[in-house]
């Protein structure tokens, strides 16, 4: 017997009585009392019956909770450790704040896994939900798709064009970085510490990389690009990868600025000077960016702002107001500090020529 196939419609408790065969004081008795008076068959039963048909409980029905429109729901779906580490995360929830309180709004914070982007909807918790640092194909989010929860996903989903996002333009800002080392300093050898290969970051983040090379005619080389987990500590074990190899890059591009903070220590226990020996370039520019030693070249992002156009897309989409834009793209900068220079001796191309036969391009910086 089939129950509810109408995603728009929220799983009863009579749903599962019917669909299980008991009456609803068992159902209501098995789901709120556990094993209390009831064959442990009939218990499973039900249970099983609950997950299978998606059933959340109303807390508002229940009378624990009043139904708020005035709340948000803001999912990390990472461990709150990584979040709480991460600059980034904490300038776009900056954001988010801002325009939350302009607005009138509260949130509702989750670092939970699979599952709790639905249920915090269904239990009448928030008008809707930001997803934030979500990986490609994220099953979670295709549930909530599926059941119609209101989402914006920061960055978006190549997978589910279908659900509102915004992001920053990682291609472009990967392209600036590698034209400015190739480019303006003539950097041939450059590394890239990527993120990991489910993020939207990384992914497009290593098409701008290339794209840059491609205009330089630089060949490809898959041992320089090198996947990590965006932390300091991700960084530090990289460029120690990076700068064990022989030869080794003159320039590294970093997945973001924290992962470049690990990649300065390493290069400094490994008596190489930056910019001297190596040139390092981030991305993001979050506050400390200025404040390493050298000062760190980097691609600034909008935080605040990607958080703020996060919130006013979902308090539309909870309006029933129509977007006018369902993908917003947010431009980036390269912002040229002190990490990164010229190499101290250049490289031959890749035809063998010496460095003063180059074409000088790039020089619009």
């Amino acid at each position: 017997m089939a129950i509810n196939k109408n995603p728009r419609r929220n799983t009863t408790i009579k749903d599962i009585a019917l669909e299980a065969g008991v009456s609803i004081a068992t159902v209501s008795k098995a789901l709120n009392e556990g094993k209390s008076g009831m064959a442990e068959k009939t218990r499973e039963k039900i249970l099983e019956t609950s997950r299978r048909l998606n059933y959340f409980p109303n807390l508002q029905a229940r009378g624990l909770v009043k139904k708020r429109p005035d709340f948000i729901g803001m999912i990390i779906p990472q461990t709150s450790e990584l979040a709480f580490s991460l600059p980034s995360y904490s300038e776009m929830l900056k954001g988010i704040g801002k325009k939350t309180n302009e607005s009138g709004q509260n949130l509702v914070f989750s670092f939970a896994e699979r599952g709790s982007y639905v249920r915090l909807y269904h239990q009448s918790l928030v008008a809707g939900i930001i997803v934030m640092a979500s990986r490609i194909g994220d099953p979670g989010i295709e549930e909530a798709y599926k059941m119609k929860v209101p989402l914006v996903l920061i960055p978006g989903d190549p997978t589910h064009q279908g659900i509102p996002s915004v992001d920053v333009d990682n291609i472009g800002g990967a392209f600036q970085a590698v034209d400015y080392l190739a480019g303006r300093l003539g950097h041939r050898r450059i590394a890239f510490l990527n993120g990991a290969g489910d993020s939207k970051y990384s992914s497009e983040r290593l098409v701008g990389y290339r794209r840059a090379f491609k205009k330089y005619h630089l060949p490809y080389q898959g041992d320089l690009v090198l996947e990590s987990d965006f932390t300091q500590q991700g960084g530090y074990a990289g460029m120690k990868t990076f700068l064990s190899m022989k030869p080794r890059p003159t320039a590294v591009l970093m997945i973001n600025d924290f992962s470049a903070m690990g990649a300065l220590r390493a290069a400094k226990e490994m008596a190489c000077r930056v910019p001297e020996d190596v040139a390092i370039v981030g991305f993001g520019d979050v506050p400390f960016a200025s404040m390493t030693a050298p000062p760190l070249t980097t691609v600034r992002e909008p935080f605040q702002r990607v958080g703020q156009e996060a919130v006013e897309m979902l308090l539309k989409i909870i309006r029933g107001q129509r977007l006018s834009r369902k993908h917003l793209v947010l431009p980036v900068e390269l912002v040229i500090r002190e990490s990164a220079e010229s190499p101290r001796t250049p490289e031959p191309d890749k035809n063998g020529d010496p460095p003063d036969s180059r074409n000088k391009v790039g020089r619009e910086y």
